[in-house]
């Protein structure tokens, strides 16, 4: 086994977490099971993946830096149910590299802090082939990420993650745990696809439009917010209101998710009474 000095790229945004209790906490939490495989999003230089191997049917992990590779192989050597992939993670095809006939995946990483929207739409895309994503974020975004209605974090990132999987906050970890240290804290969170809630949500473009104009303007009434980019009358706000069981007064923060299913819902099918078969108002 070579020594060799690794140079951290902070292009790549990377931040290795070197703390050994956390990690085995983490081990812990992703629950490896013998003919499971695992996909790991930027192993680095290997100290979650050694914890994962002993349990794991395969992990899969996937790294864009040569170097760390080099220096995870020194670490762990060539183990049979390890795959490693040079790669860029955002680029790959997730259902080419899955053993075929193998359960739904999980997904781990200590994914980089600037790409962490577009790995989170990435896992949503494919969360057909996926069971659980257990991610190490900013503390910032696990927060919103996790956040209930009537919390100043709860926004447009909690319900699109909560739409589409069960999201839990597992861990806190302080900057200090990493190496090179970040300049801010980050959160171990899961997206559990397999647990996401049970909505009736009959267009999904109409629910992210109606979210998304709430928390654009979340100092402002939702109903207003609603009225504006859907071209209603006041009365037909009241009314869906009405019956979606919100507080006509109430700001986007304050409206749970079910709440915002029904609301567009009851939206929905009143355009299509309008005889506006594509939904429009």
């Amino acid at each position: 086994m070579t020594d060799k000095k690794f140079y951290y790229k902070k292009g790549l945004g990377q931040n290795f977490l070197h703390n050994t209790s956390k990690l085995g906490q983490m081990a812990s939490l992703i629950d490896p099971q013998k003919g499971e495989p695992i996909i790991e999003i930027g192993p680095g230089a290997g100290a979650l993946t050694q914890r994962l191997l002993p349990a794991a049917g395969r992990v899969i992990a996937i790294e864009i830096d040569n170097e760390a590779i080099s220096k995870l192989k020194d670490k762990i050597g060539a183990p049979d149910n390890l795959q490693v992939i040079n790669a860029d993670f955002m680029e790959l095809d997730l259902a080419s590299i899955i053993p075929v006939g193998s359960p739904r995946i999980k997904i781990v990483g200590n994914i980089p802090y600037y790409i962490t929207t577009p790995i989170i739409e990435k896992l949503i895309n494919n969360k057909k082939l996926i069971s659980r994503a257990f991610l190490t974020v900013q503390r910032e975004v696990g927060d919103r990420m996790a956040a209930r209605e009537g919390s100043k974090t709860y926004g447009s990132l909690s319900i699109f993650c909560q739409y589409h999987a069960l999201v839990k906050m597992l861990l806190k970890i302080d900057r200090s745990s990493f190496f090179p240290e970040p300049d801010v804290d980050s959160a171990f969170v899961m997206m559990d696809f397999e647990k996401a809630p049970e909505l009736n949500v009959p267009d999904e473009e109409l629910f992210f439009k109606i979210t998304r104009a709430g928390f654009n303007q979340r100092r402002k009434m939702l109903a207003n917010n609603v009225k504006r980019i859907l071209g209603l009358e006041a009365d037909e706000v009241k009314a869906a209101f009405g019956a979606a069981g919100i507080d006509e007064k109430a700001r986007a923060e304050d409206v749970p998710l079910l709440a915002f299913a029904k609301l567009s819902g009851v939206l929905y099918n009143e355009s299509h009474k309008k005889n506006k078969p594509d939904g429009s108002f």
